[in-house]
């Protein structure tokens, strides 16, 4: 008798919905693990970047469009305008985390980059089908990296 594995990187071309909601369910224990030990500034908002998420899910299983919203207290443009900029906004240059830069930016990068992969997983399962969710996975990439640059500024 043979046994089958499957791996996620082995199910993305087969079950491409599937790989993406395996990759929301990842994002979303990321942001929780963070939770455990941000401070409560940061913790509240990534409570509201996991409600994000959860909608964004529930948007796709139900087939509905992603609504407008503020993100972490941004609206859409605003929050382009403060992660692009972040020197005009938070006096700190874009930079690239280090291990020097300690737990909190760590376990946020962490974070910032299971949305990204939630991102890709969302262009290999729906395309340009679904812009609107594509999008919205980018801006919750945008909001943990500005949540990034808010703890840089901290130290």
């Amino acid at each position: 008798t043979e046994i089958y594995t499957l791996s996620l990187h082995d199910a993305l071309p087969i079950y491409p919905r599937i790989a993406f909601r395996g990759m929301m369910d990842w994002l979303e224990a990321e942001i929780m693990l963070c939770q455990l030990t941000a401070d409560e500034e940061t913790k509240k908002a990534l409570a509201e970047v996991l409600t994000f998420a959860r909608v964004l899910l529930r948007c796709e299983v139900l087939g509905e469009p992603v609504p407008a919203s503020r993100l972490c207290g941004l609206t859409e443009q605003e929050q382009r305008q403060h992660s692009h900029f972040p020197q005009d906004h938070y006096g700190i240059p874009h930079f690239m985390p280090e291990c020097t830069d300690g737990q909190a930016i760590l376990q946020l990068n962490a974070c910032r980059c299971a949305a990204r992969q939630a991102e890709l997983a969302a262009v290999r399962a729906f395309g340009d089908q679904r812009s609107d969710l594509l999008q919205a996975l980018n801006r919750m990439s945008s909001a943990l990296y500005i949540l990034m640059i808010q703890a840089k500024k901290e130290t």
